[in-house]
């Protein structure tokens, strides 16, 4: 079999070869021969630069090299060249335009809608778009646009406590008022520090306060910031663990730029709910439930009583079994609706309320004296003896 192949392919090699020179020796056939067949068998580099009729491997360009040498082809391509191909670039960018600013332009008006427009404004804009032809167009929108942005204006869940009884309380528990009560600057005040970092000065009385109004409320923290960092103030305020629900800022709703302490999200019956805010944004949606306060923003005063002077009246309201809490706040406002000086003007009624009774105490004494008097016979000094001497 080697004789076949070897033969044909010497024959052809000293037919293609040159005539020897004087001044060279041709190499012995054989030699060659074997050179042939051994650069054929082998996979190495030398034998395919021999297929490709090179004496070294094929080398590689680098990539930068390459590269470069492309942005040095197109800068000499002339004027006409870079004219046609910066041509070719905008045209084929600008559906991506367009779609870009569609996109932008859709996101921006969604946040401007949700998070920037109060109630009167869109209602404004409603009103001047239904009377033209895009007011069907804009209904549609509009509705979108809430879709999308709900996840992001409305509390994290549509029931914010647990059906009553609630797991703290033993089952046959009849339901309780609720109290709930702001945690910054109502509660607390909290100030942060490059030494110290978060300090958090707790308002005077606030552990009476709480300790008082436990056995009467249900009790539950609202804060406006993250879950995470009011669980963490409340339970170093809250060490005798009367606080039984903490709410917070993913519990609001967005309402007119503001995070809103929505009540009616609750589960309980709004009739007994109390708020204690010192921001009146954060009840904005029920105010008839509300008891603002003071902020307290100077951890450093030890002499503010606010809400050590609210514990009597929030007391005698959870007691007294009123059938509708608001009613009963509604007599303490001023003439413009907001209530102020509820403890002074609780107090105030309650004194006049006890003078009145001891008044009548004091009347219906007089009278029945009076009345056992008059049936008495008369024991005027010497009357006996004028009656006898007749």
């Amino acid at each position: 079999m080697w004789s076949r192949l070897v033969r044909p392919c010497a024959a052809a090699m000293r037919r293609a070869a040159p005539p020897p020179s004087s001044s060279s020796s041709a190499l012995p056939i054989a030699l060659a021969v074997r050179r042939f067949l051994s650069t054929a068998a082998a996979g190495s580099d030398a034998a395919i630069a021999a297929k490709v009729g090179r004496d070294v491997p094929l080398k590689v360009v680098a990539r930068d090299v390459r590269r470069q040498a492309r942005l040095a082809q197109r800068r000499a391509g002339g004027g006409s060249a870079a004219a046609g191909a910066a041509t070719a670039v905008r045209t084929s960018s600008l559906p991506a335009k367009i779609s870009m600013g569609l996109l932008v332009g859709s996101i921006s008006g969604s946040v401007l809608w949700a998070f920037v427009l109060d109630d009167a404004t869109k209602q404004q804009i409603t009103d001047a778009l239904s009377a033209t032809p895009l007011g069907d167009l804009y209904e549609v929108v509009a509705k979108e646009v809430e879709e999308i942005v709900k996840p992001w204006t409305e509390p994290s869940k549509g029931k914010l406590l647990p059906d009553w009884p609630i797991p703290q309380v033993p089952p046959d528990t009849p339901p309780v008022p609720v109290l709930v009560l702001d945690l910054e600057d109502t509660l607390v005040h909290s100030e942060w520090s490059r030494k110290h970092g978060w300090r958090h000065a707790k308002r005077p009385g606030v552990d009476e306060f709480l300790e008082a109004l436990a056995q009467y409320y249900e009790i539950v923290v609202f804060s406006n910031n993250h879950h995470y960092m009011a669980e963490e103030v409340v339970t170093k305020l809250d060490r005798k663990q009367t606080v039984l629900h903490i709410l917070a800022r993913e519990s609001t709703r967005y309402y007119n730029g503001a995070h809103v302490k929505d009540l009616s999200k609750l589960n309980r019956d709004l009739r007994h709910v109390v708020i204690i805010d010192d921001d009146p944004l954060a009840y904005q949606l029920q105010p008839e439930n509300a008891i603002p306060v003071k902020p307290y923003t100077d951890g450093r005063d030890r002499e503010d009583h606010e809400l050590k002077d609210l514990i009597p009246f929030l007391k005698a309201l959870a007691s007294e079994r009123i059938p509708d809490f608001r009613t009963v706040l509604s007599e303490f406002r001023d003439e413009d609706g907001v209530l102020r000086d509820l403890p002074a003007k609780y107090a105030s009624r309650v004194r006049a309320q006890e003078m009145q009774q001891q008044q009548e105490r004091q009347k219906g004494l007089g009278g029945f004296i009076r009345g056992r008097l008059a049936t008495r016979p008369s024991n005027i000094p010497g009357g006996n003896a004028g009656v006898g001497g007749m």
